[in-house]
């Protein structure tokens, strides 16, 4: 556990206080109360100063209060206060200015309601409980009892109701093996303390078997080990604590998050974020890995909270009101859906109103929201083309396909759509190498209303082709994002071209075609014809049974891998197809005279050198096309980064080879392909299209 100084620089030297020292308000809608305990824990001397025979703790319990009039809680005590600023060398600061912060809990107030769901908070290493006080009322103001741990010794100075301020008698020098003392001293102060709760008279307002733990810095490391030796903690948090004391098989398998700086947390920045990768492996249970743009460590707390208002600054760019916010936003979403059961939609993906928080690791994968303004809705078609045999199986006398429909929505209330069936899910993973449940991405969290009812009429229609052996859903981000801004969307899945693909009826079908052997043209060719036939028949079928939904005249085409390169031939086929788009798709039907006249973009993953020649097959077409082309490059990414696979393998830490981040190409895919298809669908001149929008995008041609 690296110590994180407080290595303050003061805004002049001159700096002074404000009167008006305030924490952040409560969001709930109840009164805090407040009292202190002090408890002593006779079974075992005190591990820092072995002549004291045995263990006292400072705690301060946070509860729903029957009213809000009282006297107000003290901050922190003069000594305490002190005792901080000596140790982070804070001058020209009264230490007098921190008893008169004003906080909202009312000292030994009455407490309103009985078995509270309870959360423990242990604070960082030299840091008094007090730096935790503005999160222990939010969370109270929510119907929490929070239990705020002081661990004696181990912060600068600890005031008990006698007067005696003791000081850290821990601090001094550290190794590993000082850090792993600490943690695991703490889960043994937690353990008691939640044993003196048990058997006090504030047993009523606590509800045992809803007891969460989270804590700041080696108070939120030592959460993980407290976990694994009390079971009576079911959902843990870490904010920004390196874990010293490695967690080991057989792992932990109830709900944790990591919420920490993005600068030292981030995957791959360092022994702080190795510690835990280390650890998300061993997490078996519920887990997310969330990273915060612009906090420094004190950010978390009231320390960076009260010192922003003093001038102190602690270099971090995101403010410090804010970063309690974050904190205290994320922090009860994750206790109120893993203790109460409330399901929170904060942590199912990335949120909009804090843009500063980052997922960096997932257990539920999720697909980014949709950019458009209009809500979503889904549902699923059963095609049947009786007037061919299947090109795969011909002893199957028709082609059958599975088509998702994606449409703007009349509400966003609803469950939403399931991305994948189990059966789906436990075939696509199957050689992944990921050790998750088979049907993990049954629970990947969409954003389109199951069945919803259809708003609008005479949509511009756009067909989504994934690639080989990819299901249709693949392309559900895109095709979202797409419905969001007005398009009807028809994702196809082509039968026995993919891992496997569920049927209302219950049968499903693998991938017949992975059987045949493919390293000849001839397979690919009639990959994509048979791909422009389906095109086709989904087209006839849409237009008839949707008339009122879909333009017939305002229809585009775009795919992934090989449904891109399909794009072409089924394009020449069918006249009704205006625009067209191949993402990284080889395309072995050559298009040949008299060409296609109508608009058509290639975008390929990033080549080595830049826009590199050699992709012969798109040279050989592209020279056909007299129509709006375009032929643009993305740099940082590779094959999978334009699908929801590149969103997956990052959300999951398995790594595709493209140093951009997959959300980030997501972002760029779905601009450059919806402003393809509003300029030439809807006649909607899209500048993006004509000089690059990213610094990631170069025009080849």
């Amino acid at each position: 556990m690296a110590i994180t100084a407080l290595t303050l620089a003061l805004t002049s030297p001159s700096a002074s206080a404000d009167p008006a020292l305030t924490l952040a308000k409560p969001t709930g809608d109840r009164p805090v109360g407040t009292t202190a305990l002090h408890l002593k824990d006779t079974s075992r001397p005190d591990p820092w100063v072995p002549s004291v025979p045995y263990r006292e703790l400072m705690v301060s319990l946070f509860y729903p209060a029957a009213s809000a009039n009282g006297p107000k809680k003290q901050f922190m005590s003069e000594a305490e206060a002190k005792a901080v600023f000596d140790e982070a060398g804070i001058k020209g600061i009264p230490p007098s200015v921190m008893t008169t912060v004003h906080t909202d809990a009312v000292v030994d107030a009455k407490p309103a309601g009985h078995d509270l769901p309870a959360v423990v908070l242990s604070p960082g290493f030299k840091r008094p409980r007090a730096e935790l006080t503005s999160l222990s009322e939010d969370l109270a103001s929510h119907g929490y009892l929070v239990v705020l741990v002081d661990h004696t010794y181990e912060n600068v100075a600890t005031t008990f109701p006698d007067g005696r301020v003791t000081g850290c008698a821990a601090c001094g020098s550290y190794d590993l093996e000082f850090w792993q003392k600490l943690e695991r001293g703490r889960a043994k102060d937690v353990s008691f303390v939640l044993d003196s709760l048990a058997h006090s008279k504030w047993a009523p307002l606590l509800d045992a078997s809803r007891i969460g733990m989270a804590g700041h810095s080696v108070g939120g490391a030592s959460t993980i080990g407290t976990m694994v030796t009390d079971p009576r903690i079911k959902a843990g948090i870490d904010i920004d604590g390196t874990t010293d004391d490695p967690l080991l098989a057989p792992g932990l398998d109830r709900p944790f998050l990591f919420l920490g700086r993005a600068g030292t947390y981030s995957p791959g920045t360092g022994d702080e974020a190795a510690s835990w990768e280390r650890d998300w492996k061993q997490l078996k249970g519920w887990k997310r890995w969330l990273t915060v743009a612009g906090m420094v460590h004190p950010s978390f707390t009231d320390i960076g909270l009260v010192g922003e208002q003093l001038g102190i600054d602690f270099g971090a760019t995101t403010p410090a009101v804010r970063g309690q916010a974050i904190t205290a936003a994320y922090v009860r979403a994750f206790f109120d859906q893993h203790l109460r059961g409330r399901p929170q939609p904060l942590l199912d993906q990335p949120s909009g109103r804090y843009p500063e928080v980052a997922f960096a690791r997932t257990s539920t994968p999720y697909l980014p929201a949709p950019t458009g303004d209009r809500p979503v809705g889904s549902t699923a078609v059963y095609l049947k083309d009786t007037s061919r045999p299947d090109p795969w199986v011909p002893s199957v006398p028709y082609r059958e396909l599975m088509v998702t429909l994606f449409y703007p929505a009349a509400s966003a209330k609803g469950p939403k759509t399931q991305y994948v069936t189990p059966e789906e899910s436990a075939a696509l993973l199957q050689g992944s190498g990921l050790d998750v449940p088979g049907d993990l991405l049954t629970t990947m969290v969409t954003n389109s209303v199951a069945d919803a009812r259809p708003a609008g009429r005479g949509l511009p229609l756009v067909v989504l082709s994934p690639g080989y052996t990819k299901p249709r859903a693949t392309l559900t981000a895109l095709a979202e994002d797409l419905a969001s801004h007005g398009y009807a969307v028809a994702v196809i899945g082509h039968t026995y071209e993919n891992t496997g693909q569920s049927f209302p009826d219950g049968h499903f079908a693998g991938c017949a075609s992975c059987e045949i052997p493919h390293d000849n043209d001839d397979f690919w060719q009639k990959l994509e014809l048979g791909r422009a036939a389906d095109v086709s028949f989904v087209l006839d079928s849409l237009t008839r049974s949707r008339p009122g939904l879909i333009d017939p005249e305002r229809i585009g085409m775009a795919g992934h891998s090989m449904g891109g390169a399909s794009t072409i031939p089924a394009m020449v086929a069918d006249h009704r197809i205006k625009a067209g788009i191949d993402i990284d798709g080889a395309t072995k039907v050559p298009l040949t005279a008299p060409g296609l006249a109508r608009p058509f973009l290639f975008v390929n993953h990033e080549q080595v050198p830049k826009c590199a020649p050699g992709n012969r097959d798109w040279e050989r077409d592209y020279a056909q096309m007299t129509g709006w082309k375009r032929w643009i490059e993305v740099a940082g990414t590779q094959h999978a980064s334009f699908t929801d696979v590149g969103l997956l393998a990052e959300e999951f830490g398995v790594p595709i080879g493209g140093p951009n981040a997959a959300a980030r190409a997501s972002e760029i895919t779905r601009t450059y392909v919806t402003a393809f298809f509003d300029q030439h669908l809807r006649g909607v001149a899209r500048p993006v299209l004509d000089r690059p929008g990213y610094p990631e995008v170069s025009f080849c041609r």
